[in-house]
């Protein structure tokens, strides 16, 4: 019954589709009236695609709008456009610079790590110096109440994993604008512990009245005895081996100040990067790449200057302690 009513539907749509032709058929066409193209405006055709060949330099300067019904009519490029254009072509040339020096600094990195290993870079730096293996302190200032929850993390990454060409002292240097009783009594308890590994001692300092991550490294500096100094942020663990780097370094270039880059490590929801906290890491590891790779290369080709960035450095501490960190910049800590 069901395919009865199907057909039976078909055959009555058929039917009435050819009586409604039949009908069209004896009515009257109505009246169009079609312009020919010498009547139309300058620069107007009927045919979209005759409009299309009659327009000059392939139209690199002028533009047809195929999507009206006609006339179509060949129309210059405004102000906007113009200026639009303009912005992408500079924006395409920057990339294609930046492309350029990224992989110029690619293959110079690539080529200096094939030339020679970490371990040859430390021991050139030992031999420079021709003297032992210095004592570093590592400063680690903090802003508890925002850091709190890490600066345990950090101290353990420090004392247990980053290597060290001789002694390594800790010192944490906090501010907090109010009591904290559980992290900083487990903060006093630490330097008590004697679990570090090769006889290293950790220190924790509270600053009272600072009010900045300047007013911390000011205050620790004028208790550290130890020919070097490195400074860490609080959320930051070093690679194991980038101390002897900058220890290294420092010795090949009898450099007052090494500093070393940054990178982020964890990416959170896995390498394939489809989480949100993801995606927020590789952008901020794309700008630390960008940062210093590009821009601090640059400073120092064209200035012949740099800066510190606030972290990941390695100090003579006679030269350090020369100056204070200012505690009214915003950047206090970048000088």
């Amino acid at each position: 019954h069901g395919a009865l009513d199907g057909a039976t539907g078909a055959s009555m749509a058929s039917g009435n589709a050819s009586l409604l032709h039949v009908q069209r058929a004896f009515m009257p066409l109505p009246s169009v009236s079609l312009s020919p193209s010498n009547k139309l405006g300058p620069g107007c055709f009927d045919l979209a695609n005759v409009a299309v060949e009659k327009q000059r330099l392939s139209g690199w300067f002028s533009f047809v709008d195929l999507r009206s019904t006609g006339p179509f009519c060949i129309e210059p490029y405004n102000a906007f456009e113009w200026t639009f254009s303009l912005l992408l072509g500079v924006m395409a040339m920057l990339s294609t610079a930046t492309c350029l020096f990224v992989a110029y600094v690619f293959l110079c990195r690539l080529q200096r790590r094939c030339a020679r290993s970490t371990n040859r870079c430390v021991s050139e730096g030992r031999q420079l110096l021709d003297m032992p293996a210095p004592a570093i302190t590592a400063i680690v200032p903090c802003y508890l109440p925002n850091e709190q929850d890490i600066i345990e993390d950090t101290i353990e990454w420090i004392m247990n994993v980053v290597e060290s060409p001789g002694a390594l002292d800790v010192v944490v240097v906090y501010n907090t604008p109010s009591d904290l009783p559980d992290i900083e009594g487990r903060l006093q308890a630490l330097q008590a512990e004697t679990k570090w590994p090769e006889g290293r001692r950790f220190r924790c300092y509270r600053v009272h009245g600072s009010t900045s991550k300047a007013a911390n490294l000011n205050f620790a500096m004028r208790s550290v005895e130890s020919p070097y100094v490195v400074i860490y942020d609080a959320d930051h663990h070093p690679d194991a081996d980038s101390l002897m780097l900058l220890w290294g370094k420092m010795g090949s270039t009898q450099a007052d100040c090494v500093q070393g880059s940054y990178y982020m490590r964890n990416f959170d929801g896995g390498q394939l990067g489809c989480s949100p906290a993801a995606l927020l890491a590789r952008i901020i590891d794309a700008e630390f790449f960008m940062d210093w790779q590009i821009s601090k290369l640059v400073t120092r080709i064209l200035l012949g200057s740099g800066y510190f960035s606030g972290s990941n450095a390695l100090w003579r501490t006679s030269s350090l302690a020369s100056h204070d960190f200012s505690v009214t910049a915003q950047t206090e800590d970048v000088d």
